[in-house]
């Protein structure tokens, strides 16, 4: 191997995987797919129900002590990183972050964990939702183009 072999065996270069959508619901499923939000859902979930459901309350004022309560609003920014981050390719991750956050925020009022993270879940949501809009008009202006897959084996 000299380095000048081509990367694609003779003539697959030319057919392409991925096509723009053509119909309406193609265009929605394009832009609202669901793969790219589960690494920052399944953080969220650990960091609020693992707490959530080790919560003992037989602690006076609900004060374990523990360091790791300052873990909670880490999950929660990180999780929301990476829900922000995946909203570069699709709608889904900031949209299900969002309920699910808002799902959370009855943990935070007088439930098992801490009030401060009701005020990192809700700078979040606000977060989630800059990154619709931002997509929303990456759509519209074109700097985006959502893409869909085509199987090589279907005759075109």
């Amino acid at each position: 191997m000299n380095g000048k072999e081509p990367l694609h065996p003779a003539g697959e270069e030319d057919i392409p995987t991925v096509r723009i959508p053509e119909t309406f619901g193609e265009k929605l499923l394009a832009n609202f797919k669901p793969q790219p939000a589960l690494p920052a859902l399944i953080v969220l979930i650990i960091s609020i129900l693992v707490p959530a459901m080790s919560y003992d309350p037989n602690v006076i004022n609900g004060d374990s002590g523990s360091i790791f309560l300052l873990l909670i609003p880490f999950g929660i920014v990180v999780s929301c990183g990476l829900a922000v981050a995946a909203g570069f390719c699709s709608l889904f991750p900031q949209l299900a972050w969002i309920a699910l956050a808002t799902w959370a925020l009855k943990f935070t009022q007088g439930g098992p964990l801490p009030a401060y993270n009701r005020w990192v879940l809700l700078v979040g949501i606000v977060a989630a939702a800059a990154m619709v809009v931002m997509q929303i008009w990456r759509v519209k202006t074109g700097k985006f183009q959502p893409t869909i897959r085509v199987r090589l084996d279907e005759e075109c």
